[in-house]
């Protein structure tokens, strides 16, 4: 096929030839680049089977997004030859590197092959052929996994009959060669033979044919890999030891745990691997090198085991946040704010104490912690330890008391009284009084929190009492302006405190310029002023990126500076998979953070796996459990995934917790248009919102929103023109998802009961401010969806497609899910505008099956789509997503 050209593809030279197909290099002459090119074998084509897997290869390898996975750009089919569109890769398979001498790019390829099979494993995908052949490393020494040919996808039909096996026999788990039930843990056993090749070039198990080999992973021991490389840390053979645990239930659980354990690694390790030969051992079995104390490593196991059960607890209990029965033996504790006994604008630090002590505890594996919110809402409170204790379902509450005074030599003292008061009893089981001058003021929390561990007798591990001594600063008055930049970062998202609690935090630095702290809630401050679009220059990311890079430069192990990489990948670049790696390392140094279980919810939703964003959110209720606003956020999570019964459980929770909160009510009124299309509980839910005043905020606007969209419904033209006039000048000012002038709602509305020439007078309105916004910023994608709209209604149907598209390819739903189905739907009603149903329905269709906020019911409803309802396509679409 050398020279001939296929569709738009031009076949340079053959790449290789595997039982599935044969993969050729080509020219995209459409695109002009480079591409690699996978046929279907032709004497496989006739089998349905076959044709069956490799679609799947296709759809599994489609769905993954990855910068170590080759992606997949297109499947195709010419003449009868199925054909598959990749990435070309230019490098070598990872075979061709073994043995890696050096033990740092050995665990640097580790994580990045870690990293990939973890993305695909959260898309429910498992690959079931790991191997050295289906890895390559290109020019730039970086790792692409290949090949998803017998992937299988949770949910499909499984091609493969019950008693065959799939895969490449050398690198199969126990359970694949007995036809047993293959998932994520098959490819954490293949991966352990990767890893075990690329530091020694050799198997684990031998045999001099089909049958031996089978017989010697389902039988025997895997050699040890420091009998070929002594010199290997005896971490890195606990890691294949376990990753090769021939019952499943013993490896690994997810790879997620293996390349945090990498990681580690990683860390503690540097150097060139010596290889050598000599005795080949088992693992824990020489008589050449001393084998790792059994004791040591049962203890090894003990820890892990602790931590996937803790894990497990952690996602699925509700309504009990933290198991603290006598047979857990986990403790469960709150640090209610401390009492302020100076004066009023003192009361930052009194806070900030307490919120200190919170942070510390919560790096350690003995014990719960209740967040900072939870917490917090007993602040000045008049109810009984006990009523806090069962609100809370802990065990303990830490309180205490700040004063400040002027000594003999006039400096300035401050004393802190804390005490820890046993809730079931009522109890004291522990009390100090801690005096301190000003200038040394901020030791005092990692002394009380020393103190705490002791009193209830917490097992320390090394890294955890290094954290608990850790000291932030040196320097009081940069601890004091970080408490202050603390508060009003904490306090709204409003663009004034942030903008202060950036002056605050840059003051900080100025006073010590090694606060590693200081600087990732800077870079924290930043990301959020260009998330909201306060400020969407280039110099701002530039400033959250160093801000953040410097915290890591600084404090590499504190988990504060992983969660500021992470929200600046999260909110800047919207690299998702950056930020996961980040918030894993976070919540890897404080695994009781809710904060970080919070940052990994919320990415997760941006990247459309609502499985796993729901299963962070309780997590991190679980350490929040008075938090309407998580609630809130499973609500809203659960709504895109259209379990809408329980999304309204979420909402309803919120609402008990914190019965004022606008947003909460407009989220519960969508999700009652969309589950049942109900009118009627949805404008009663929006009115109990509104009950708490009207303004121009952005969670009343949203209600006004709600307002507007039902009485469309309702054909109450003027009661939907009352709710645009509440919303200001443009709803979505300061709103991610869409960008409305009011003169383009009002264009809607007069357009909807038929005066167009009202209407054309608001499109051409909306024009204006739309072309000023995009002076402003040119790539603002839910400024050009709009503007797409209002072509479309002054019949410029060209330059509203054209406007419409360019805003969806600014922010494709494949990089963004959330935020992309929104420049889908705005494009679906521009293609409505320019009676291009067909396409419209396409996206319809599309965004049923998406994460989105549509459902059948309310398409059925919303009269932006009614030029569509005379259509049987249209009524079968909204009919099978009821």
């Amino acid at each position: 096929m050398i020279g001939q050209t296929v569709s738009h593809y031009k076949i340079l030279e053959k790449l290789g030839e595997g039982g599935m197909g044969i993969v050729y290099k080509a020219h995209d002459t459409k695109l002009d680049r480079v591409v690699a090119l996978k046929f279907l074998s032709h004497h496989v084509t006739a089998g349905q089977e076959e044709q069956a897997r490799f679609l799947q290869e296709a759809r599994a390898a489609s769905a993954l997004n990855h910068t170590n996975v080759c992606t997949v750009h297109d499947i195709k089919e010419d003449e009868d030859r199925h054909f598959i569109v990749m990435e070309y890769v230019d490098g070598v398979t990872l075979r061709r590197k073994f043995p890696v001498k050096k033990l740092d790019d050995a665990i640097n390829y580790a994580i990045q092959i870690g990293d990939a099979l973890h993305e695909a494993h959260n898309r429910g995908i498992v690959h079931r052929d790991v191997k050295a052949d289906n890895i390559m490393v290109n020019s730039k020494n970086q790792i692409k996994v290949m090949d998803f040919g017998l992937a299988k996808l949770k949910g499909s039909l499984k091609l493969t009959r019950t008693s065959s096996t799939v895969g490449t026999l050398a690198y199969m788990a126990p359970e694949q060669i007995q036809g047993g039930e293959v998932d994520a843990r098959s490819d954490i056993f293949s991966f352990g033979i990767v890893l075990f090749e690329m530091l020694t070039g050799k198997f684990p198990f031998r045999g001099e044919h089909d049958a031996a080999m089978m017989y010697s992973i389902l039988n025997e021991q895997p050699e040890s890999p420091r009998a070929y490389v002594p010199d290997i840390p005896e971490s890195c053979e606990r890691i294949i030891e376990k990753a090769l645990e021939k019952n499943p239930e013993e490896r690994y659980q997810t790879i997620a745990d293996l390349v945090a354990d990498l990681k580690r690694l990683k860390r503690d390790s540097s150097g060139t691997i010596r290889a050598q030969s000599g005795v080949i051992r088992t693992m824990g079995k020489s008589e050449t090198v001393p084998a790792p104390s059994r004791h040591g490593v049962k203890k090894w196991w003990l820890v892990g085991t602790l931590f996937g059960i803790g894990a497990i607890a952690a996602a699925i209990i509700v309504v009990r946040p933290f198991d603290s029965s006598p047979s857990s033996g986990r403790k469960t504790l709150a640090v209610i704010p401390f009492t302020n006994q100076s004066e009023p604008e003192r009361e930052y630090f009194a806070d900030g104490i307490a919120e200190e002590i919170t942070t510390r505890l919560s790096s350690l594996s003995g014990i719960g912690v209740i967040a900072r919110s939870s917490a917090w809402q007993y602040k000045g409170t008049k109810k009984s330890i006990k009523e806090i204790g069962e609100e809370l379902a802990i065990d303990y509450v830490l309180m205490g008391t700040v004063r400040w005074s002027s000594g003999e030599d006039k400096m300035l003292q401050v004393r802190v009284r804390p005490e820890l008061i046993d809730v079931r009893s009522g109890l004291q089981v522990w009390a100090n009084t801690f005096d301190a001058p000003f200038n040394n003021a901020f030791a005092i929390q990692s002394d009380i929190a020393q103190q705490v561990a002791g009193a209830l007798d917490l097992k320390l591990l090394s890294p955890e009492a290094s954290a608990l001594e850790h000291k932030l600063t040196s320097n009081a008055d940069a601890y004091d302006y970080y408490l202050k930049g603390i508060e009003y970062d904490d306090r709204s998202s409003s663009r004034a405190d942030r903008e202060i609690a950036i002056e605050q935090f840059e003051r900080a630095i100025a006073l010590d310029a090694s606060f590693a702290a200081a600087y990732a809630r800077l870079a924290r401050a930043h990301a959020s002023m260009y998330w909201f679009f306060y400020d969407r220059t280039k110099e701002r990311i530039e400033k959250s990126r160093i801000a953040a890079e410097k915290s890591l430069v600084l404090a590499p192990n504190l988990s504060v500076c992983h969660e500021a990489m992470a929200w600046y990948h999260y909110h800047t670049a919207l690299d998702y998979n950056s930020a996961i790696k980040e918030f894993s390392v976070a919540l890897e140094l404080q695994p009781n953070n809710p904060d970080v279980s919070y940052g990994m919810a919320a990415v997760f939703r941006r990247q459309g796996n609502m499985s796993e964003s729901v299963k962070y959110w309780r997590k991190s209720i679980a350490g929040n459990p008075r938090a309407s606003e998580i609630a809130r956020q499973l609500g809203e999570t659960l709504t895109l995934d259209r379990k809408y019964e329980e999304a309204d459980e979420q909402y309803q929770n919120a609402i008990r917790l914190t019965p004022d909160n606008a947003t909460t009510y407009g989220q519960r009124g969508l999700n009652f248009l969309l589950w049942k299309g109900d009118l009627l509980s949805a404008a009663e839910t929006v009115e109990k919102g509104l009950q708490y005043g009207r303004s121009e905020s952005s969670e009343d606007r949203l209600l006004s929103y709600m307002e507007f969209g039902i009485a469309l419904v309702h054909e109450d033209y003027e009661a939907a023109k009352r709710a645009v006039g509440r919303m200001g000048e443009t709803f979505g000012l300061d709103n991610q998802f869409v960008y409305y002038p009011r003169s383009l709602l009002l264009a809607q509305v007069e357009a909807i009961r038929g005066s167009s020439t009202t209407a054309r007078t608001f499109y051409q309105s909306s024009l204006v401010t739309l072309q000023e916004r995009l002076k402003e910023n040119p790539e603002d994608e839910r400024a050009l969806s709009a503007i797409g709209i209002a072509y479309a209604g002054l019949g410029r149907f060209e330059d509203a497609v054209r406007a419409g598209e360019r805003g969806r390819d600014l922010l494709p739903v494949e990089k963004e899910a959330w935020r992309g189905s929104y420049r889908l739907i705005d494009l679906a009603q521009i293609y409505t505008m320019t009676g291009d149903y067909a396409k419209a329905m396409d996206l319809l269709e599309r965004l049923l099956v998406l994460p989105s906020d549509l459902s059948g019911r309310w398409i059925r409803l919303d009269p932006k789509w009614k030029a569509l309802r005379g259509s049987k396509r249209f009524q079968t679409i909204v009919e099978s997503r009821l």
